[in-house]
């Protein structure tokens, strides 16, 4: 799996940034700490107007904290440390060079944690229930969370806030555990809640919520600076644009669900929630066209690599396809057209000593997509490897099977065993627990 982040939800600083802009703020009001002390009543105050205007009602006290940057990141750290091990994220890291998503010697769990260290100006924290403001300190000896005043700490406030009633509402944190082995769901689950706190958090500074400065809204979070964050904070592109894109593209999709049905549609996101990037990317293929990924079995390696051990399983989805295609190949490619064909993908990362070979099967939703991918994608990893990465690429109708690590050596008797072996099949369909329709896929 290529690890990301940590499981607790946060607000960060560009995306703050972002919606100061768009408000056209620069801060008023008191401040909501001061000395490192949280104001207790204004916390209160913004916590009712919060359940009124996200039409839910908070089950339990959220007990609101202050954090140093130095507290923040140890319990960012502990985040990570109960959903990943650090063999997790050194498997993560070093599966993501081989498939190009990553640069060489990328160190995914440092990076990480110096992104959301610097980023990060509040979280809430699911495990202990708790909404964490991190200070920032001032010369007035004010401290504000996000540095931009306490204007814009209360819209923080209300972002986490949406986060903890998402939790006693609709217990969001075992929804993600539950597809955690799936980079793609869990991606597009993470897009439904960002994007829902940060339209509750805009919608409690703009005091509402309206078609107009909804599109403002959205229209500023599309420049959110991920390629920025890439030179600022020296990480990858695909460890900061995945974030970003919770912000941008889950208020996007989240915001076509509010115009459908007010909160009451938002609400039904978390019953019968996207099931890829993809649905986040394209939102007619969840509202309109509803369009779920196939399912693939990938089978028939095993006799041929044996000593391999499985160590992942997992689902890249077209967020990180297009990632790996914005890092290797030029803007103008013709190649990015083919990603909206993703149908499904299964990628299988076996491990013997300190060696990886991944299998990755990708289906399309037609045969052109598939070769197209085939013929752009092997011509990458003949270029990421320089000749020192064995693999194999090999499209058949809609598919694409693809070996890469020293079990692709032998790819031709791997590439039949496979294809012998594994299976496409349609999505199946989940009915939400209020009972909605089966979900056919797209022809």
């Amino acid at each position: 799996m290529v690890k990301r982040a940590a499981g607790c939800t946060r607000v960060c600083r560009s995306f703050a940034k972002v919606l100061v802009a768009a408000l056209s703020l620069t801060g008023c009001g008191y401040p909501l700490i001061h000395r490192g002390q949280i104001n207790r009543g204004q916390v209160i105050s913004i916590q009712g107007k919060v359940a009124r205007l996200r039409e839910l009602d908070f089950t339990r006290q959220v007990p609101v904290t202050v954090n140093t940057p130095d507290q923040a990141q140890r319990s960012i750290l502990a985040q990570i440390k109960r959903d990943h091990s650090d063999e997790d994220l050194r498997i993560g890291g070093q599966s993501g060079v081989m498939t190009g998503l990553y640069p060489p010697n990328i160190d995914l769990k440092r990076q990480t944690v110096d992104l959301l260290r610097d980023e990060v100006i509040a979280f809430y924290n699911p495990d202990t229930k708790q909404l964490v403001m991190v200070q920032q300190h001032q010369h007035d000896g004010a401290s504000v969370a996000s540095g931009m005043g306490p204007g814009i700490e209360e819209m923080v406030l209300a972002h986490e806030l949406t986060h903890a009633l998402q939790d006693q509402h609709f217990a969001i944190e075992q929804m993600l555990r539950r597809v955690k082995d799936n980079d793609d769901q869990t991606l597009a689950l993470k897009c439904v809640a960002e994007g829902d706190a940060t339209l509750a958090g805009f919608a409690y500074l703009a005091g509402g919520l309206q078609p107009a400065n909804l599109k403002a809204l959205i229209n500023r979070l599309d420049t959110l600076p991920a390629k920025s964050l890439v030179h600022e904070h020296n990480v990858p592109l695909a460890v900061s644009a995945p974030m970003m894109f919770e912000y941008s593209g889950g208020s996007r999709f989240v915001g076509e669900a509010w115009q459908r049905g007010g909160w009451e549609g938002v609400d039904q996101l978390y019953r019968n929630p996207p099931r890829s990037s993809q649905q986040i990317m394209q939102p007619d293929l969840y509202f309109n066209h509803p369009t779920l990924p196939l399912r693939i079995q990938l089978a028939g390696y095993q006799h041929l690599l044996s000593g391999w051990k499985q160590v992942d399983d997992d689902t890249y989805g077209e967020l990180l396809l297009k990632l790996i295609f914005e890092r290797n190949l030029p803007p103008s490619s013709r190649a990015f057209d083919i990603l909206p064909r993703w149908a499904d993908d299964r990628l299988i990362t076996l491990e013997k000593g300190n060696e990886l070979t991944l299998l990755w099967v990708i289906a399309f939703h037609d045969q052109a997509a598939a070769h197209e991918f085939a013929r752009t994608y092997s011509r990458i990893l003949d270029h990421l490897g320089r000749g020192s990465n064995p693999h194999g690429v090999d499209a058949r109708a809609a598919a694409v099977f693809i070996a890469i690590g020293p079990g692709a050596r032998e790819f031709g008797p791997l590439r039949d065993a496979v294809w012998q072996a594994s299976r496409i099949m349609p999505a199946l369909s989940e009915s939400s627990t209020a009972g909605s329709a089966a979900i056919a896929r797209r022809g």
